[in-house]
């Protein structure tokens, strides 16, 4: 793992290895989960944590990039406390409320891309992780810098996000190169890593885009959200998902249902993700990268 001088690109706007086993406990499909979590669309995403976060009850973790919230509802069940940390003052005071009754739980507002993040969230971390988000992070070097110093000896950072430079992807950072983005890792005080490929296995991938993908595109063909601008949506609020949130939560209940039922569909015949490590030559562009780095 040889340092190299870093070379990202970041676009200026305005305004573990192979099939891991799970090792998280998986959610019990509980009334509280189905009646009380804020509405969510299909979290695939945390089958991610559930494949490749090596989380234990006794430990302290903490998530970038919270969203709706659905996560921290059950993750915080998981470990002896949960910290959500967003860059969205709005998110951030509307989970403070919602989940109040989370009573080891906090959230934090606070911009990856600056230097006081550290000083801000004095809290140290077993875990902290961090889905969809590092490709809208402006500056990558020092997120990655925060991200380790919010950990404590020996503790896991989790990113996983789309590498999928503009117009295809709406993300303002990416990498060509596994070496630029090892640099970075390195750099910031890491001292193992892993980058991986992430996919939708074959059957996860045909049942979510038969039960999901489709259905959700015929609605929101119907329901196009309202747009001030050009730009693509770089914070939850702006999102699709959450300028319909509030006509679709009288049907919260239903759909956290029809959620568990469809994560079971795509369970099956297995994991849902799949995962190879990239070589050092190969081009990252157009990937879902999965990085685990050790401090």
């Amino acid at each position: 793992m040889n340092a190299t001088a870093p070379s990202y690109q970041v676009e200026q706007r305005g305004g573990a290895k192979g099939g891991a086993a799970p090792s998280i406990r998986r959610p019990r499909t509980s009334l509280a989960l189905l009646t009380q979590a804020p509405l969510h669309d299909f979290p695939v995403r945390d089958e991610i944590l559930l494949q490749y976060l090596p989380l234990q009850p006794e430990m302290d973790v903490a998530e970038v990039g919270v969203g709706t919230g659905f996560t921290s509802c059950w993750l915080a069940g998981q470990a002896r406390s949960y910290t959500g940390i967003d860059v969205s003052a709005a998110t951030v005071e509307r989970l403070r409320t919602e989940l109040q009754h989370l009573g080891n739980a906090e959230f934090f507002c606070a911009d990856l891309a600056k230097p006081d993040v550290p000083n801000l969230i004095a809290k140290r971390f077993d875990i902290v992780y961090g889905l969809d988000v590092f490709e809208y992070v402006p500056n990558p070097e020092i997120c990655l810098q925060n991200l380790a110093r919010i950990l404590q000896p020996s503790g896991m950072m989790l990113l996983s996000y789309p590498n999928v430079p503009p117009p295809r992807g709406d993300g303002v950072t990416w990498f060509e190169q596994k070496g630029a983005l090892e640099a970075l890792i390195a750099a910031a005080g890491f001292h193992r890593w892993e980058i991986t490929e992430l996919r939708l296995r074959p059957w996860a991938k045909a049942v979510y885009t038969l039960l999901h993908e489709w259905p959700i595109g015929l609605y929101r063909s119907r329901h196009r959200a309202k747009r001030t601008s050009e730009e693509r949506p770089q914070i939850y609020e702006d999102t699709w998902a959450f300028q319909n949130g509030q006509r679709l939560n009288r049907y919260r209940t239903l759909l956290h249902l029809s959620w568990a039922v469809l994560g079971v569909l795509m369970r099956l015949c297995g994991p849902v993700y799949g995962s190879h490590e990239l070589s050092g030559d190969q081009n990252l562009l157009g990937r879902q990268l999965l990085i685990r780095a050790w401090k």
